[in-house]
């Protein structure tokens, strides 16, 4: 099992940064911004959010002038339903809460110098299901599914195809989740599968989250009071903590939308911008957040734009916000 040649586009949709560790941590004091009135909802009517983003790339000053990677523009969607019930989703699970589901596609291709160009597909998809807000949206289960293309280990013109999924279940108490990775493509030798299991002890005190709720729960905290908060880590498979990397500047952002289904003039929001990290032992990609302010009911909380360093560090990807289908329209 050779997990640690992974490299694909996008492990994670959050940043990686060098931060001291930290101790227990207080529960944050989550609200449901993506309401306009959160005491009105009892998760009853099933209704669904949806935002779709496009994602964008532009290459970075040191590119590599031998080999270089192109992309066309990218869709990211996230859907939010809320459940009735969450039986099915685990033994022990009940009462009301949230499926939330995340879908990326974006094409590209690759070029050595005096080679051909080959053209691929990347997509990521998870889903998460987690209680409601007042049960402080204690995870239950969450999946993503990578098929994502690198390049080899010698940089030449060789790409590989990765397709795995990670899987982490959590039990009644929160105090433990069990991680799986599967690989998923055939004809794969036992010695190159990437599969692996493990159970973790989740031990220390404050909200808990999975890795995949993160830029959703992230509308539920006032970020300019500051925060801290418990995960896993998908890449190291270690608990961490995630808390502010720069404190959020407040501003504006303008931008045109299609809310509801029907195109809005050119709009300026009042924003939130800051970043956030994992405790960890090494430093990584870094990551840009703009979200709306609590304020902006129409767009309720919403991440408005998103930047990531690619993976190779020689490029910025940029998700922006251009749909959104909300809960009270």
């Amino acid at each position: 099992m050779k997990l640690k040649r992974i490299a694909p586009f996008f492990t994670l949709l959050l940043p990686l940064a060098l931060l001291s560790a930290c101790g227990g941590t207080a529960e944050l004091d989550l609200h449901a911004n993506w309401y306009v009135d959160e005491t009105n909802h009892q998760l009853i009517k099933q209704e669904t959010e949806t935002l779709t983003y496009d994602v964008t790339y532009e290459p970075g000053k040191a590119a590599d002038p031998f080999a270089a990677f192109e992309y066309e523009t990218g869709t990211y969607t996230t859907i939010l339903q809320e459940r009735a019930s969450l039986a099915g989703e685990a033994d022990w699970a009940t009462g009301t809460g949230y499926i939330y589901e995340t879908h990326l596609t974006i094409s590209g291709s690759y070029k050595i110098v005096g080679g051909e160009k080959t053209s691929f597909t990347d997509t990521i998809d998870s889903r998460v299901s987690f209680a409601s807000v007042g049960e402080m949206l204690r995870p239950i289960k969450s999946e993503k599914i990578f098929h994502t293309t690198s390049q080899t280990e010698s940089r030449g013109t060789t790409l590989v195809t990765y397709d795995y999924s990670y899987t982490a279940t959590y039990n009644e108490k929160l105090s433990e989740t069990e991680i799986k990775i599967k690989d998923l493509r055939e004809n794969v030798s036992e010695e190159d599968k990437l599969d692996f299991e493990k159970k973790m002890k989740l031990k220390g005190s404050g909200t808990f989250l999975d890795n995949e709720q993160i830029l959703l729960a992230l509308r539920a905290i006032d970020v300019s009071a500051g925060f801290s908060f418990r995960t896993v880590n998908p890449v190291t498979r270690e608990r961490v903590s995630v808390t502010l990397v720069s404190a959020a500047k407040q501003g504006s952002y303008s931008g045109t939308f299609v809310r509801n289904g029907v195109e809005q003039d050119e709009t300026a929001l009042q924003t939130s911008t800051f970043a956030i990290g994992y405790t960890s032992k090494k430093s990584g990609m870094t990551q840009a957040l703009v979200y709306a302010s609590p304020s902006e009911k129409k767009y309720r909380n919403a991440l408005l734009e998103m930047q990531t360093t690619s993976p190779d560090g020689n490029g910025t990807f940029t998700y922006r916000l251009k749909k959104l289908e909300t809960f009270d329209q």
